[in-house]
């Protein structure tokens, strides 16, 4: 019996049930599990390890075909929710049904959708959205691009005023694209109306050239997503009809008088979705890391016992303290990220249906933080990862390298995790002043300021037993005194600022409050995600899956407070003998989590198309398959590029040198 065989053995609960709860179903399960026999199945929707190290110009091809037989062989949804797990590269005009079919759908009036949206979904326009531009990211307010309505035409004049004001980064634009949702800052008699959407047309549908006073291409190699052409686009003065510009809550009427209804940002709904994306990814994407790494450290052998028999890699503590708590980082970023998806279509729904904007605040909230801090430490948990697997990591054909690349966009791309810290840290001050002032908290995601007051008067230590430890409700207790604490000290700092030295809000968060305000966004999101997890093992009713998730749950806990220690013992919350019980507790969870790993990996299903790596496979035999690999699948490795570059080798051998040693 193979190492695998026998660790499976000693899983205490039933996979595919943990399985059902994770894809939230045993029907979207088994869509899943067909989706990647479909894929696994066809030679060109399959991953091939003779495409590792193609260049650009292949992967884009290879890609662009791989999206093409999907778009025949598979049903859309799946595609949407599934192709990103497969493979190593996205998928050609993906923002297609990413960005530029939800943003028409969710800004656009029902004349728009039937004019851009109907035909994006045949795929007879293909679609992107690009809204940074050379200049500026996160500031978009600040944005260059303009667009001039021109009353007796009644049509938009686009244009790009200088260099910095070049559309840049946005997906599939490069070459692929035929129409862009893109920002502009909109002016009517020379009166500035702020940043609104439009569509524009840059190539021809049928000849696929580039229109008139278009300027469009690709920016060139990345640090990843390479089958990705983002591109640059400057306009000079193109004109689009009026009804290009989107609508649903903004009018521009035809003698140039501008109206709007809603929030002023009801757009960034939009980009909350697609952040929203980001979260459900990241998790995933870890857990093919997890999957490779653990079946690898089952199977490698170091050194040897007293009984002279090598050990698995996995014995040893300081690769299950390595790993264990990423496994759980893992399904607390799954677990926070089904609810922040449900909270947002829940605020799509009743901006569409009621025009009700209550719930835009505390969903930016959430989700801005879960976005920052799920995508750092997924990120930073694969270079863990990649590490674990020792030298054979490095190899890209240990799978483990295209996940870090394939990662690292996602920290920066759909609003940068530093600025939306920061962003999150503005409101939570702005909620405590709300508090402050009515003794109420301004929603459930800040439930903790509704006893602000009590906090800071009357402090009572969650923990003070090493039982204490083991109590789910005492560990969150520890975590809500954490931020509440964090938020209360940001404030008082931010009213010494404002008081005495009369800064304004601006200025002192700026210029003074930034570390702090980054520190309440990260305790917010520890804190929140861990009343998440709590709530979902509450809920569950199988005994078995319960009782390993709750173990889970808890070394999650505690590891968030051992990364804030001292923070908690600065504010009297904990004191040392209380951070040796939570040591010691935290070492009793990984030790008793160790025979559950590889079920907790394996229970998120994916074949070994999806993991695609050489050393972990579901059947084992690493060394086998990574020779077999390196010997027959690699290019370098074929006769002819022997021959071929031969010629080469042989003028380096008979060059004179220069210089002699």
């Amino acid at each position: 019996m193979s190492a695998l065989e026998l660790a499976r053995k000693k899983i205490s609960f039933d996979v595919n049930k943990l399985s059902h709860f994770i894809w939230e179903g045993e029907e979207r399960f088994k869509r899943f599990m067909a989706f990647q026999k479909l894929c696994s199945s066809d030679p060109l929707l399959r991953n091939n390890p003779k495409d590792i190290g193609i260049g650009r110009a292949e992967t884009y091809e290879l890609y662009a075909k791989k999206m093409k037989k999907l778009l025949e062989v598979a049903d859309l949804r799946d595609i949407k929710e599934f192709a990103t797990l497969i493979y190593p590269e996205a998928l050609v005009s993906s923002l297609n049904y990413e960005m530029f079919m939800p943003t028409i759908l969710n800004l656009g009036t029902d004349e728009q959708v039937k004019l851009f949206y109907e035909p994006a979904s045949r795929w007879e326009i293909l679609g992107c959205y690009s809204q940074t531009e050379l200049a500026h990211g996160s500031d978009i307010n600040r944005i260059e691009t303009t667009a001039t309505y021109d009353k007796q035409t009644k049509s938009f004049i686009i244009h790009t005023p200088s260099l910095k004001a070049t559309k840049w980064w946005g997906s599939d634009m490069g070459i692929t694209a035929t129409h862009v949702v893109t920002q502009a800052q909109l002016y009517i008699d020379g009166k500035r109306c702020g940043v609104q959407n439009f569509v524009v047309q840059i190539r021809d549908v049928k000849t696929h050239q580039t229109l008139p006073g278009i300027l469009v291409g690709d920016i060139g190699a990345k640090f990843g997503y390479n089958a990705k052409d983002n591109g640059y686009l400057r306009f000079d003065n193109v004109r689009i009809p009026k009804v290009n510009m989107l609508s649903k809550y903004v009018n521009v009427s035809d003698d140039g008088q501008f109206t709007k209804t809603g929030d002023d940002k009801v757009w960034h709904a939009t980009m909350q979705l697609m952040r929203q994306h980001f979260l459900d990814s990241v998790w995933k994407c870890l857990g093919i890391g997890l999957t490779i790494v653990i079946r690898y450290s089952l199977q490698r052998k170091q050194f040897k016992d007293a009984l002279g028999q090598e050990i698995p890699i996995f014995d040893y503590q300081l690769q299950q303290h390595k790993l264990i708590p990423l496994i759980a980082e893992m399904y607390g970023c799954m677990l926070g990220s089904k609810r922040v998806f449900a909270m947002a279509q829940d605020n799509v729904a009743r901006i569409k249906q009621k025009n009700d904007f209550s719930k835009m605040m505390e969903v930016h909230v959430v989700l801005s933080a879960s976005k920052a801090y799920y995508t750092w430490n997924c990120f930073f948990a694969l270079e863990k990862v990649r590490q674990c697997a020792g030298g054979h990591g490095y190899s890209y054909y240990s799978g483990i390298p295209p996940l870090i690349t394939e990662m690292s966009p996602c920290v920066v791309a759909e609003g940068d995790n530093t600025v939306l810290s920061l962003s999150v840290g503005k409101v939570l001050l702005m909620y405590l002043n709300k508090a402050m002032q009515s003794g109420k908290a301004p929603n459930t995601t800040c439930d903790y300021l509704e006893d602000i007051f009590n906090y800071l008067t009357e402090l009572k230590q969650p923990l003070i037993s090493k039982e204490c430890t083991r109590d789910l409700n005492k560990v969150l207790a520890a975590l809500r005194y954490n931020v509440a604490f964090n938020v209360a000290n940001a404030g008082q700092k931010l009213q010494t600022l404002m008081g005495d030295k009369g800064l304004t809000f601006k200025e002192a968060t700026d210029k003074h409050l930034g570390i702090l305000l980054q520190e309440i966004a990260h305790t917010q999101s520890n804190y929140w995600t861990f009343r998440t997890f709590v709530e979902e093992i509450n809920a569950l009713t199988d005994p078995n899956i319960k009782a390993v998730l709750s173990q889970l749950c808890l070394l999650y806990g505690l590891n968030k407070i051992l990364e804030q220690q001292g923070q908690l013992f600065e504010y009297g919350v904990l004191s040392g003998p209380q951070f040796v019980w939570i040591r010691e507790t935290r070492d009793e969870l990984i030790s008793n989590l160790k025979d559950n790993a590889l079920g907790l990996v394996e229970s998120i299903g994916y074949d070994d198309n999806s993991v695609r790596s050489a050393i972990g496979d579901s059947q084992g035999n690493p060394y086998e398959k990574l020779y077999h690999w390196a010997k027959d699948l690699n290019p370098l490795n074929e006769p002819e590029f022997h021959e071929q570059v031969f010629k080469t080798i042989k003028t380096i051998r008979t060059a004179s040198p220069h210089a002699k040693l």
